[in-house]
């Protein structure tokens, strides 16, 4: 009798002890292809609990802002589904993207989940090259550049003259109207704020491309030690 006792109570703790949710996935990554930048993309992931307890998801985290994530539930039941719509805003991406979304469970064997979402944003109105560093410079060395805005889109682009958030960056762009296939130049000159070790500001060039409306040029510099 002491013997079958025992052997209920050793089952009992058994299934104590190892009743816990378990997170199945149907697949962890999407690869969209390819979009045009400022298009989104947006793909449902599945998942469900096969386990015996209540499957919690306690936090929700995305590797950038421009990728939301949208959960049904926090909480699933043992066999209950649950989703997960993640959508990537290709604005301002180009080339090749993996965007990642993260969230923690209670599974003792999937504490930590990752999604992808991947694919190539084709960009028809572009920067070349995105931004203007100069880096480490000596006192009153020149600091100029010269970019590209290129129009690989199928429209003619009209851009507004350039703005600058500094007064010590000026921009010059020519031309203004870049017909398909064509490229604009722009010239960013600048000088080093007196008493200050550190020049940073953008330059702003708005167009009436619906697909992306501004391009924003970051400009930095700072004065080397030596």
């Amino acid at each position: 009798m002491r013997s079958y006792l025992l052997l209920v109570l050793l089952l009992f703790f058994s299934c104590t002890v190892f009743a816990a949710p378990a997170l199945v996935v149907e697949r962890l990554d999407h690869d969209f292809g390819e979009i045009i930048q400022g298009d989104e993309s947006t793909h449902l992931f599945r998942f469900y609990n096969a386990g015996d307890q209540v499957l919690e998801i306690s936090r929700l985290r995305s590797s950038c802002g421009c990728t939301t994530a949208l959960l049904t539930t926090r909480r699933l039941a043992p066999g209950a589904i649950g989703e997960l719509r993640l959508t990537f805003n290709s604005q301002g991406f180009r080339g090749a993207v993996q965007k990642r979304v993260i969230f923690e469970t209670n599974d003792p064997k999937h504490d930590a989940v990752t999604f992808s979402l991947l694919g190539t944003v084709k960009a028809q109105l572009f920067l070349q090259p995105q931004r203007v560093s100069w880096g480490s410079v000596k006192k009153n060395s020149p600091l100029q550049a010269e970019l590209e805005i290129i129009n690989q889109s199928a429209q003619t682009i009209t851009l507004q003259p350039p703005e600058v958030t500094s007064a010590e960056i000026v921009a010059e762009l020519s031309p203004l109207i870049i017909a398909p296939g064509e490229r604009a130049s722009l010239k960013v000159l600048a000088e080093f704020p007196v008493d200050k070790k550190r020049l940073a500001g953008y330059v702003i060039i708005n167009s009436d491309f619906f697909n992306r409306p501004q391009l924003k040029v970051p400009v930095s510099a700072r004065l080397s030690k030596k």
